[in-house]
């Protein structure tokens, strides 16, 4: 197995994603999948980069709008 193909797996109670770097012509990039979900994105490093910038409000504000968390649903 190639260090391209060798994943780190995180998990917890709630999900479980493992991550993986690539390359491609334009550099190096971080893929990241979900495996409950099945999805996966991949990021350039001034992604990556933008992310680690933001607060931790922000999060706060996308699990509220992505998974309904602290939301009352009718």
């Amino acid at each position: 197995m190639s260090k391209q193909d060798q994943y780190l797996q995180i998990g917890n109670e709630f999900t479980c994603i493992r991550v993986r770097k690539k390359h491609s012509k334009n550099g190096e990039l971080l893929e990241i999948e979900s495996i409950k979900n099945h999805s996966k994105i991949t990021l350039d490093a001034m992604q990556l980069e933008s992310l680690a910038l933001l607060k931790p409000e922000y999060f706060s504000e996308f699990f509220e709008l992505n998974f309904g968390i602290g939301v009352d649903k009718k």
